[in-house]
Parts: structure tokens; sequence; C-alpha cells
């Protein structure tokens, strides 16, 4: 080892600003993995994205591009399904993408050695790989076999191209909420490696939400979402925005309804609802029969006393005296 700095040597040194295949999505000369579950159109956003820096075009519309050529190493769809769904985007003629599928490509120097030839002669700056498990032997549950996985990938950036992999995520339920990057199938050594982490979640059909996990050189980006809408003929992404997870009705609601209840000592349901209108919080009978309910049984209000008939009476314990 001979490359020993002193820190004001380390200092002094001029490194230019990181530069990125799609902004902020993915870095150059680094690893990114966009993770998904099943039918989650992960190959339709990497070949959106394929198609969009070899023509230099905003990714969704929004995100730049570093216009490059590109290497799709498909080991998971095989040609006919991505010619269709490269016509189902639109895919212009006499673009710099080229295709390998189901070649056999594994993670090993043989093969690694001469897909370096190949970019390098055909002015390659991204390689996609779908997917990573198709691509090696180890085991993706042990931290030291995925360690080496990604040794091999650097070979890669160690040449100045970017990488963007795809992996699956576990099945539904068995990460729990604990994040996207918990949710990904193998060793949490998989996420460690990377240098960008995109998951992408399906909802409602044709919602795509976007949740950048991790991004080693910038500050994360907010989760967006984006519309799919798709066809036997067409597949088109229409980006969203900044994906905001709905406020918590309760979160708003029970500080009012506390308020009232202090204000009047005890009120059926019904007044509630009326004296909430009053003041402009809006609900309706049955969400606020649902959450009086869920207050209760969480500890946040008494139980209510007995009223005529089946009505019941919402009150406070008084705490003056505490």
């Amino acid at each position: 080892m001979d490359n020993f700095k002193t820190i004001d040597q380390l200092m002094s040194q001029h490194y230019p600003d990181q530069e990125y295949v799609v902004d902020r999505l993915v870095p150059a000369s680094s690893i990114t993995i966009l993770s998904g579950q099943s039918r989650s159109f992960k190959t339709y956003t990497l070949l959106d994205m394929a198609l969009c820096i070899a023509s230099g075009k905003p990714l969704f519309g929004q995100f730049n591009t570093q216009e490059t050529g590109v290497l799709i190493i498909d080991e998971e769809n095989g040609e006919r399904l991505l010619q269709k769904r490269l016509k189902q985007l639109h895919a212009a003629e006499n673009l710099p993408i080229y295709v390998t599928s189901f070649g056999g490509f594994q993670l090993d120097d043989n093969h690694i050695e001469q897909v370096l030839s190949f970019c390098a002669e055909n002015n390659i700056g991204l390689v996609i790989i779908d997917a990573l498990i198709r691509v090696h032997g180890a085991d993706e549950n042990s931290a030291k076999d995925m360690s080496k996985v990604f040794q091999k990938l650097r070979a890669f950036t160690k040449q100045d191209i970017a990488v963007l992999v795809t992996q699956h995520h576990r099945k539904m339920g068995a990460a729990g909420n604990m994040g996207a990057g918990n949710e990904m199938r193998g060793s949490s050594d998989i996420l460690a490696a990377v240098d960008s982490h995109i998951a992408v979640s399906r909802k409602e059909s044709f919602y795509l939400t976007f949740t950048q996990e991790k991004q080693r050189y910038d500050i994360e980006l907010d989760p967006f979402q984006v519309k799919v809408s798709v066809d036997n003929d067409s597949f088109n992404f229409e980006y969203l925005g900044v994906f905001r997870k709905p406020l918590d009705k309760s979160a708003i609601l029970l500080p009012a309804v506390v308020d009232l209840l202090t204000e009047h000592k005890e009120l059926l349901q019904g007044e509630l609802l009326e004296k909430l209108a009053e003041h402009d919080v809006t609900t309706n009978e049955h969400e606020l029969r649902k959450l009086l309910n869920r207050w209760v049984a969480e500890g946040a209000l008494p139980k209510p006393k007995k009223g005529q008939g089946n009505s019941k009476l919402f009150w406070l314990e008084d705490t003056s005296d505490e």
C-alpha cells in the first residue's frame, strides 16, 4: 500500500461533482438497484429508462439523463417479451441500445471481460442487468457471498460504467413495515453494497410509488408517484409528483373532540358531529363513530356513559386537581 495521504493532501485534492446517468436516481460509475414485488412494472421502468438515456430525454419527463449507450443483459424475460414491451414504449429506431437475452451471462471474470470489451467498443455508459439473482450462483442470504458478487460488479464501475440491477422483494408481509430496504430478498449486505437503491410499489393497478431508500452521494429524494396507462399497443408513464401519505384523520379530530368535551363536559355523538361542523372540522357520522370507539379502546377517552335509550355520552375525566 503506497497511497497514504495526509489530511491536508486529501483536503487540497480537487474532485469533480458526482455525475448522474439519471439525475439523483442513477449515479454515474456506480451501482444502483431497482427492487420491487413481482408485477410492479420493474422491467418496463428499466426499458423506459434505457430509451430515455439513449436519447437524452428526461425520465418520466422529470429527471434529466446523461446521453450514453446502454447495454441490457436480460436473463429474466426473453427477446419476444422485450420486443413487445419496447414497441409498447414506442422505442425509436437507431438508438445506441444493445440487448443480450438469455445468453447465459454470469458474474465471472470471463463474461465480465467480454462485456467490458463490448462496452468500450460501443461507448456504453450504463449496463442494466435483469435480474441480479439470475447472474450468480451465490447464496443471496449470505453477506460473505453477496459481498463477492458486488466486488464483481465493481469491475464495471472501475471502468466508469454505471450498473443498474433488479432485485425482487420478499413475499408481502414477510418484512413487516420496516421499509423497502428490508423488503428486498437476500442479505442486508446487498443494500450496504449499492450506491443507490430505488424501490417501486404498485397500488390500485396503475399507480407506482418510487422510494429512494439509499443515495450515497446526496440526500434521498422524497417518494414520488407515477401513473401508467397500458394497452396492447402502448405503455406510458405520467409523473404525478411527490407522494404524500394522507394525514391520519385521528390526528386532526382527536384534539378538536377533546376541546369540545373540555368545554361542554358531556356530549352525544350527534352533538359532537354538529359542533365539529360549527368549527369547520369535516367528518361524518360513520367516521366519527369509528374514531370514538378507537379512542376509547386506546384509552384516549374514557368509556362513554349510558345516555337515553342506546345513546352514549362522551366525556372527559376531571384532571383539574392533578
